[in-house]
C-alpha cells in the first residue's frame, strides 16, 4: 500500500519553475556548513555521498564541489535537466543520477554518507522509510537526516495561514525522540541532534486578507527581531528544523 502523503506529479509541479542559480544554492546550503563539516569530518576526498529524495541537486552540488566527495541524486522526478543544470553551475562533472522511486528500489551498492532532507515527513509511515535509509550506509558511514519543524507554535502559525501545506506533512515523525529510537533500533551512534533554524514563516498558498496580516505580522517579527533568539536558543516551539546525524559504530 502507497502511504505517501505526497504524489510525483505534486513534486514536478512545485519544482518546475525552479530556477538555478549559484549563489542561490551556497546562500541555501551553507547555512548548515557547522554540520556539513561535522558530517564529513577529516578528509572526505573520494568517497561517496547520496541523497535521498535528491531533486533539484542543490544539496549534492553544494557538498561535491565543497568537499570533493562524488554525488549521487536519489529521486523518481522525471526532470534530470534540472538535476544536472545544478551540478553544472557548481562545476560538478562526476556524479550519477538515479531516477527511482525510494519505496521500491533497492540499492545495489552502499555509500560512505547519505543524507535526506524534507523526505520522510510525506509519509505515514516514516519509521519505515528511516529504518530503509540504513540500507544505504557502508560499514562505517554516515548520515545526516533534516525534516522540518511544525510542532509547538509553528503548528498553530500553520493551521492559520498554510493549512494545505501543514496536511501533507506527518507530525508524529517531528520529535528528537523518533531519531532516538531510529538511531537505537540500527546501533547508530548520535552525533548530533538537535533543533535547528529561525521561524518558518513563509507559506505555500494564496492568502486571504485576514490570513495576510497574520503573515505579514510575524515575518516583521521573526526576522526583525525574534529570531536572533529563536537561533540561540533552538527549541520546538519556534525552530523550523530537525537536525541529525549519525555514524555506524
Amino acid at each position: 500500500m502507497d502511504d505517501k502523503l505526497t504524489t510525483q506529479e505534486y513534486w514536478e509541479a512545485y519544482y518546475k519553475r525552479n530556477n538555478v542559480s549559484k549563489q542561490q544554492i551556497i546562500n541555501v546550503c551553507s547555512q548548515y556548513d557547522t554540520y556539513w563539516d561535522l558530517l564529513f569530518g577529516d578528509r572526505p576526498e573520494g568517497k561517496d555521498l547520496i541523497e535521498i529524495g535528491g531533486f533539484p541537486g542543490r544539496y549534492l552540488a553544494y557538498l561535491a564541489s565543497k568537499y570533493n566527495v562524488k554525488p549521487t541524486c536519489l529521486d523518481y522526478n522525471s526532470d534530470a535537466k534540472q538535476i544536472e543544470a545544478s551540478f553544472n553551475v557548481l562545476d560538478v562533472n562526476d556524479y550519477d543520477i538515479l531516477q527511482k522511486d525510494f519505496t521500491t528500489y533497492e540499492t545495489p551498492k552502499t555509500y560512505d554518507y547519505v543524507i535526506s532532507n524534507g523526505f520522510i515527513e510525506h509519509f505515514e509511515d516514516f519509521n519505515s522509510i528511516l529504518d530503509n535509509h540504513v540500507s544505504y550506509l557502508n560499514e562505517h558511514g554516515k548520515m545526516l537526516i533534516m525534516i522540518p519543524n511544525m510542532k509547538g507554535y509553528i503548528k498553530l502559525y500553520k493551521r492559520l495561514v498554510d493549512p494545505k501545506n501543514l496536511a501533507i506533512h506527518n507530525l508524529k515523525c517531528m520529535s528528537l525522540d523518533v531519531f532516538r529510537d531510529f538511531a537505537a533500533r540500527h546501533n547508530l551512534k548520535i552525533k548530533e541532534l538537535t533543533y535547528f533554524g529561525g521561524f518558518p514563516h513563509a507559506v505555500h498558498q494564496e492568502l486571504n486578507i485576514v490570513q495576510k496580516v497574520i503573515y505579514k505580522l510575524h515575518r516583521l517579527f521573526f526576522k526583525k527581531i525574534a529570531n536572533k533568539w529563536v537561533n540561540k536558543y533552538p527549541s520546538k516551539q519556534f525552530s523550523s528544523t530537525i537536525l541529525a546525524i549519525f555514524e555506524k559504530k
